[in-house]
């Protein structure tokens, strides 16, 4: 089961890159990211909101109940959305942002993979280079201004991403025989 998780986070990582590379050119492709995220949180806000105020009990001693606490992050997450939905806008920055922090984020987590996971196989120096550059794209789209270069950031997490994904079935791929000698498979 684990080996069939990494498969499917590496198809999804790829997927999602090659995506982002389709569409980097779009001028508003940041906008409609925007707006996914902020239908994904209407959708389940609307839903826990409906299912709490159906399953609504009477607060026990004046405490407030399970539900209420639900109504009140369902409304939170309802409000959140919608704000998204209507003025993207002012979500593009913020994005972009968030694009630069997943990329130094998953570069580290690619080190930690390769170094410490692997083990006790070591695999050679160039399997570093692409979490390497991927932390290095990072920084450089954190200390940046964004606003300017929308279709740059998509296309550097987009490159990224696809780069990440080949690394990662690289690196499957080395240990594998050593894996399943170990096995005795």
């Amino acid at each position: 089961m684990k080996t069939a998780n990494n498969w499917l986070t590496t198809v999804i990582v790829f997927v999602v890159g090659v995506l982002l590379i389709v569409w980097h050119a779009r001028i508003d492709v940041l906008e409609w990211i925007v707006m996914a995220v902020g239908l994904m949180l209407v959708i389940p806000g609307a839903y826990s909101f409906i299912s709490a105020i159906a399953r609504r009990s009477k607060p026990d001693d004046g405490r407030y109940s399970a539900a209420t606490s639900t109504i009140v992050a369902s409304v939170g997450a309802l409000a959140l959305g919608i704000w998204m939905l209507v003025t993207p806008t002012f979500f593009v920055g913020l994005l972009a942002y968030i694009f630069g922090a997943i990329l130094v984020l998953y570069g580290i987590f690619h080190i930690v993979v390769i170094r410490f996971w692997s083990a006790p196989y070591v695999l050679p120096w160039w399997f570093y280079i692409i979490p390497v550059l991927m932390i290095a794209a990072g920084v450089v789209i954190l200390c940046s201004s964004v606003r300017t270069m929308n279709a740059v950031v998509v296309l550097v997490t987009g490159i990224s991403l696809v780069a990440s994904a080949v690394n990662s079935v690289l690196e499957t791929v080395s240990t594998h025989p050593a894996r399943t000698r170990q096995a005795g498979l």
